[in-house]
């Protein structure tokens, strides 16, 4: 493993013709990377004047989000900031999307993060809020996932006018679902930097960085650039629900996810960058089962196009077959799978998934980790454990007693005994409900609760 003492931002540059930005770091200023963002798109209209000074305010905060894939090759106590400024406030924002954005990270690596975070601004040179006009437009992230389809829906009912976005690079699972939506795709390429590449050989630290968060950065500059008013995640309510906790830290796979990033990240662009911008996630009155419900009844035309599977897309894509878009054997596919039973017919869940799960004797450890029958979380995109529990009850009644699944006869014996109908009645209020939590702008709340 290669060691290192500080790390540095160093600057970021912007071309105006090719919309091309780099952004440079380095370790000790002896080891450098370069990272490159095109927020081209020859198929959208920019706005009509770019103001350039508006761009670099921007810039410099996807230069600190963007700087977390390269920090965590070696996470040094001093961060240092080289030509612009930060207040003590937002120093505070960024020490804690540090801290908390790499919790799983630490984590997994086994990084006491208490003396780690330290940022040092060497520059007075600041970036003045900014305000200027912005049309009614929104630009939706378009993922694999069954969530950002359930947010597209809903817009398609209300004629609200809509952009499908995707951050560094496009797929043919994205491709299909847009041809559904009969959409085109707002795509911004990223290149990561080969040095860091060649620092991953070198068994120096890796794993899991906070890409929603590094995303909802970048997605900033684009919905100046193309003139948007909001920008729409579909992150629900569950996202909100930690792993585990290590040295005092609460891990949360999706912390980038949870309401506490999402309305930190919206008063840091209202106090810093500029007022215009709405950003928020739709689905956030929703836990997973009513979103999964509402699915099952008002997607079906994208169920041969959508995947939820994340360990699918570590395979090259062109060595992939057409339909293999479940690898069917990951935590993230199981829990899917699980919480989609109960609201589909045999026929309907063999489409998606080509099997029935619940028979796949490799995949029952996992079905207990996710209704929590084991000590943690799975570090996956997966929601609360009671969500899985409800699914896992809901679905005994689709199967014959004679030919029941493992892991729903285990569920049967360890968790449904007698006595025990009014928790589960419970669980049902719990998730139908639609909660008030959200910082989802009155006028849109109520055209899009009208669905």
């Amino acid at each position: 493993m290669r060691k290192f003492t500080e790390f540095y931002f160093e600057k970021f540059t912007f071309d105006e013709q090719s919309l091309i930005a780099k952004f440079y770091y380095s370790f000790d200023e002896e080891y450098f990377f370069e990272e490159e963002v095109d927020f081209s798109s020859w198929n959208f209209w920019i706005r009509e004047k770019l103001d350039l000074s508006i761009i670099n305010t921007f810039l410099f905060s996807i230069h600190i989000a963007l700087g977390i894939s390269y920090y965590k090759s070696y996470p040094t106590k001093n961060l240092i900031i080289k030509n612009w400024f930060l207040t003590k406030k937002q120093i505070t924002f960024w020490e804690k999307f540090y801290k908390n954005g790499l919790g799983e990270f630490l984590f997994v690596n086994k990084i006491d993060p208490e003396w780690l975070f330290n940022f040092i601004v060497k520059s007075n040179e600041k970036y003045n809020l900014k305000e200027f006009k912005v049309s009614n437009r929104s630009l939706i992230p378009l993922g694999w996932w069954k969530d950002s389809l359930v947010s597209i829906n809903h817009f398609e009912k209300q004629n609200l006018d809509f952009d499908l976005y995707v951050f560094w690079k496009n797929d043919d699972i994205k491709n299909n679902c847009a041809d559904v939506i009969w959409k085109s795709i707002l795509l911004t390429k990223r290149k990561i930097s080969n040095n860091l590449l060649i620092l991953n050989k070198s068994w120096n630290y890796n794993g899991h960085v906070p890409i929603t968060w590094i995303i909802a950065f970048v997605m900033v500059l684009v919905w100046y650039i193309y003139d948007y008013k909001n920008l729409v995640l579909s992150n629900e309510k569950s996202a909100n629900s930690w792993n585990t906790t290590w040295r005092w830290l609460d891990i949360n796979h999706q912390y980038s996810k949870s309401l506490e990033f999402e309305e930190d990240f919206k008063l840091y662009l209202n106090e810093n960058i500029t007022k215009n911008i709405n950003y928020f996630s739709f689905l956030r009155w929703f836990y997973e089962l009513n979103i999964a419900k509402y699915f099952s009844e008002n997607c079906k035309k994208y169920f041969t196009s959508f995947s939820s599977c994340n360990r699918n897309f570590n395979i090259d894509i062109n060595k992939r077959l057409s339909w293999q878009i479940w690898c069917n054997q990951c935590s993230k596919c199981a829990f899917v799978f699980s919480i989609l039973r109960p609201y589909l017919s045999n026929e309907e869940i063999i489409k998606i998934f080509w099997e029935d799960l619940f028979y796949k004797k490799e995949l029952y450890k996992t079905f207990l980790e996710l209704s929590w029958l084991e000590w943690i979380k799975p570090l996956e995109c997966v929601w609360e454990a009671e969500e899985v529990i409800y699914s896992l009850y809901k679905s005994l009644k689709l199967y014959d007693k004679n030919n029941m699944p493992e892991i729903l006869l285990s569920f049967k014996n360890k968790v449904l005994i007698d006595g025990n109908n009014d928790y589960f009645k419970k669980l049902e209020k719990k998730f139908v409900t639609i909660y008030d939590e959200d910082i989802i702008p009155e006028d849109l709340k109520i055209k899009l609760l009208n669905n």
